[in-house]
Order: structure tokens, then sequence, then C-alpha cells
């Protein structure tokens, strides 16, 4: 199982929502088909092309929010 996997199972576990950095969340977006439409200033807007499904990350500090974390979780699901 490679790196990106285990982060992807880490984060659809719900089991630790702190800990995910906003470089590691880009990254599984971005693996799972998403592309970013919006990216100027803090915040990051990632929209899936299929489903038109859009996920906002704000990037302040190393680490992502826990509810952000949550809103990648459905947007994977």
């Amino acid at each position: 199982m490679s790196k990106a996997d285990k982060l992807k199972a880490k984060i659809l576990s719900g089991k630790s929502d702190r800990n995910i950095t906003f470089q590691e969340a880009v990254a599984v977006l971005e693996r799972e088909g998403f592309l970013l439409v919006h990216g100027e200033g803090s915040h990051h807007f990632f929209r899936h092309p299929k489903t038109r499904r859009v996920v906002n990350i704000p990037r302040h500090g190393k680490e992502i929010k826990p509810i952000y974390v949550k809103k990648i979780r459905e947007a994977l699901q």
C-alpha cells in the first residue's frame, strides 16, 4: 500500500481528522481527480469534473482543521 493510499484510508476512516497537512490534503484530492479551480489567496477550491462537487480548503498554517478533513471525506465517498 502506497503512502497516498494510506493517507486516503486515514481520511476515510474518520479516526484521525487532525494531523493532516494542507499538502497531503491536496495530494489526495488531486489523485482522486479533483482539479484546482481557484487558488489565489488563502482559500483553494477543488472541483471534480464528473460529480461537479467543490471542496474548499483554507491554507492557514501547516495543518488543516478537522472540519475540512470531514468535507474531504464526504467528497471522496
